[in-house]
């Protein structure tokens, strides 16, 4: 993501839409840059993606990309850029046929986010490994029918 100064201001502009220009769709690169910042006309939009198309790659007013993005091929960017790291791994083998599957998940976890690393990592419940989870369960369980059978047996 970077901005580009308008007429009346900064832009934010996405990566979609260095992408859709990267295609040669600019009508959809016009729409994303409008959809992501409300209020900007038509003309400013051309402009800023004039400026933009002018612009050396992968730099925006000497906003460069993040660290190791810009050798990662424009689908695989996109993938990781949203999270989804597995489907960035299949991308990178499907245009480097030579890789084998666990070079390219470590190449994408390589050059994955620290911000989307620090929200996995979030996700885990303190003390909460994942593994044993099921043992709470089965004596829960054990309890209940235990219960169940006194109560039913003494009837």
């Amino acid at each position: 993501m970077a901005t580009v100064s308008a007429g009346s201001g900064r832009l934010h502009v996405p990566l979609a839409v260095q992408d859709a220009l990267r295609r040669g769709r600019p009508v959809e690169a016009a729409r994303l840059l409008r959809k992501a910042n409300p209020g900007v006309g038509p003309k400013e939009a051309r402009a800023a993606l004039a400026d933009i198309s002018r612009a050396p790659a992968g730099r925006i007013e000497g906003v460069a990309p993040p660290a190791g993005v810009g050798e990662l091929p424009t689908e695989v960017a996109a993938k990781l850029a949203i999270g989804h790291t597995r489907e960035a791994a299949q991308r990178l083998r499907d245009s480097q046929p030579g890789l084998s599957e666990d070079e390219a998940r470590e190449i994408v976890e390589r050059r994955a986010s620290p911000l989307l690393q620090q929200a996995r990592a979030g996700t885990i419940v303190r003390g909460d490994s994942g593994r044993f989870g099921w043992v709470g369960w089965l004596l829960v369980l054990v309890a209940a029918g235990t219960g169940l059978s006194l109560w039913l047996g003494g009837r």
